[in-house]
């Protein structure tokens, strides 16, 4: 016990660096971001920089990592909080999107980060989409085993999940008047709606 308050005080010194790490690199770009810009916005040594991470491109995979981290934290607990307990794939897909595109809006700078890691840190990069479209292809299940979604294929599952993680990208585009979001998010979710959802009974005409 004698060595917790160490390990705390150690483990917050590194979630200040980090949250520095992130202010400087999305202000200025990974490739620009530098140990003593990061210090200072951290109010700490550069010495313990070195210390706590090892070196600049330990702490900048680091602060990669917590981007990604922090990004689909925030994104769940928003989706969450728009559409609770919802069992409808397509509420829940709606409030997805509509947490992103405000994620978006207010963190333009992280976005920017998020292109970058594609081409520096590649596999991280893959991760973070696998790990998305994994959640997706969850949601997509539960949607077919709920009766909103129609019955797929694994393959076809895992190939929707990506078209929809993709979709993404081009909504960060249409990005910039708050008032008409939710009429652009409702009408790509049209088009979902239209290749996704399963039929009513009788539905056949």
């Amino acid at each position: 016990m004698a060595h917790v308050p160490g390990y705390a005080k150690r483990h917050r010194t590194r979630a200040v660096i980090l949250d520095a790490a992130l202010a400087e690199a999305s202000e200025r770009g990974l490739h620009r971001a530098s140990v003593t810009g990061i210090a200072a916005r951290a109010n700490t040594a550069v010495g313990n920089l070195h210390y706590h991470f090892g070196s600049r491109a330990e702490l900048l995979r680091a602060t990669m990592r917590k981007l990604m981290m922090d990004f689909f934290a925030r994104l769940a607990a928003s989706e969450e909080q728009r559409a609770p307990h919802s069992g409808d794939f397509f509420e829940r897909h709606r409030a997805g999107l509509l947490a992103y595109v405000e994620y978006v809006r207010s963190n333009p700078g992280h976005i920017r980060l998020v292109d970058e890691i594609r081409f520096l840190e590649p596999e991280l990069y893959r991760q973070g989409i696998n790990a998305w479209v994994d959640l997706v292809s969850a949601r997509l299940r539960d949607g077919i085993a709920a009766g909103s979604v129609r019955a797929m294929t694994d393959v076809e599952i895992a190939a929707q999940a990506h078209f929809l993680v993709g979709a993404h990208r081009f909504l960060e585009d249409l990005v910039g008047d708050p008032a008409h979001e939710e009429e652009i998010v409702d009408a790509y979710l049209r088009l979902v709606r239209r290749g996704l959802a399963a039929e009513p009974e009788g539905g056949h005409d």
